[in-house]
């Protein structure tokens, strides 16, 4: 008899501030956050990245704004908090 252990899990990072914007959906004004969220899918006990996602975060609503990499590398380079 064989066990299969699968699971799927998302992660955040916190990249920083991204800029002073209003948010759309709130009205909510303030520094927004960068996050880069990955999806993993674990099989018995090995993490694999299947999915990456950059946005931004009103701190109001929690709404966001999807993002490239290359936007979201450009604002964390202008940030300074690129980790």
């Amino acid at each position: 008899m064989m066990f299969f252990f699968i699971g799927m899990h998302t992660s955040e990072k916190d990249f920083g501030i991204e800029g002073y914007h209003t948010c759309t959906r709130c009205g909510h004004v303030g520094d927004w956050h960068l996050i880069k969220a990955t999806t993993w899918l674990i099989l018995l006990i090995l993490p694999i990245p299947i999915r990456v996602r950059y946005f931004s975060r009103c701190p109001g609503c929690g709404g966001t704004a999807e993002m490239t990499k290359e936007e979201f590398m450009e604002a964390a380079n202008r940030s300074g908090d690129l980790r």
